[in-house]
This record gives structure tokens, C-alpha cells and sequence, in this order.
């Protein structure tokens, strides 16, 4: 395994791990544009490795020097879109109302590309509840911060973030052990 495999399994287990857990439908992080040596074989053989258990790896803002990696369970995150209220929501900003997630990921990337900051809406992929990403938009007290700030219910919160965490541990040691990433992942 090349340096950048292992530099690139460590990042999954380091901030998808909810997700690769199946804890999660969606997680995120962040690359520099120059990190790896060939980023697009990197990409190509870690699309791969996750397809095999259902889950997708796209790259946002592909064009800027610091690159959003973001994996997730596709039937998860599209039944995800597909509740009424989170459909309602996000129409709101002008995403598909057609329900077709590669759409709707395309206009995510357009949103991410045109604003500063990230789009309030992006909660809603990571599969945050929709009362917290509400209660950030209008700007109410927080009760927790963890993975995300909590407007809603805090010992529920609390729960993932303990589960979340946990994860985390659990792929980050089986890496450091000389696991891969694929030996690990819950399907």
C-alpha cells in the first residue's frame, strides 16, 4: 500500500467514520488540491473499494485549492432527501424538485462554489436533524456543540456524538493495527 493510500485511509477513518460504521448517511472532509500525488488514481481506487458496500465518494469544489471529499450511503442519503420536509426545506434554496440526488449534489457543489461560507443547507447531506440546522439558520440559543451545534434535543445529541466518537476509535486503531479501510467498514 502506497503512502497516499494509507494517508488516505487514515483521513476516512479520521472523519467518516459514523458513517463508514453505518451510524451515518453522509460525511465530509477537507484535502488540499496538491496533497497527493496522483489524487485522481487515489479517488478512482478508493470509489472502488466503497462501492462494493453501497457507498459513493464524490469530490466538491474540484477546482479550488482546498477540495471537499464526500462519502455516503446513496440509498440512505437519497430516502434522506426524499422526506417531505427536508424536501420542502431545500427547495427553498432552489435545489431540484425532482428528487434525482446527482442533481441535487451538483447544485450542492454550485452552492458551495458561490458562497464564502459553506451553504447552511449542506446539514441536511451530513444528515444532521433538520430542527438544528433551522435553529443555526435563525440564529437561536444553542444547547450543545459536538459534531455539529444542537438546537434541539441535547441528550440525543449527546448519544451520537458518543457513538460518533467510538466509531472513530474503533477504525483509527484497526488502521494503526494494519487493517484497510475496506476490513473495516459495517455494511
Amino acid at each position: 500500500m502506497s503512502k497516499d493510500e494509507m494517508e488516505f485511509e487514515t483521513l476516512l477513518a479520521m472523519y467518516c467514520a459514523p458513517m463508514l460504521m453505518c451510524k451515518k448517511i453522509a460525511n465530509m472532509f477537507h484535502i488540499r488540491s496538491k496533497q497527493f500525488n496522483n489524487l485522481n488514481e487515489l479517488i478512482k481506487k478508493f470509489k472502488c473499494k466503497l462501492n462494493n458496500f453501497g457507498i459513493e465518494l464524490c469530490l466538491l469544489q474540484k477546482e479550488n485549492k482546498i477540495i471537499t471529499v464526500f462519502i455516503y450511503r446513496k440509498k440512505a442519503l437519497l430516502l434522506h432527501l426524499q422526506h417531505s420536509n427536508i424536501h420542502s426545506f431545500l427547495t427553498q434554496f432552489g435545489y431540484p424538485s425532482d428528487g434525482n440526488l446527482n442533481r441535487s449534489l451538483h447544485y450542492l457543489n454550485k452552492r458551495l462554489d458561490e458562497q464564502k461560507e459553506y451553504p447552511h443547507e449542506i446539514g441536511v447531506f451530513l444528515g444532521y436533524p433538520l430542527e438544528d440546522i433551522e435553529g443555526f439558520i435563525e440564529n437561536r440559543p444553542c444547547n450543545l456543540t459536538g459534531y455539529w451545534k444542537v438546537y434541539g434535543n441535547p441528550e440525543k445529541a449527546k448519544q451520537l456524538f458518543n457513538q460518533y466518537d467510538l466509531c472513530r476509535d474503533k477504525l483509527l486503531n484497526g488502521i494503526y493495527n494494519g487493517k484497510r479501510i475496506e476490513n473495516l467498514i459495517v455494511y
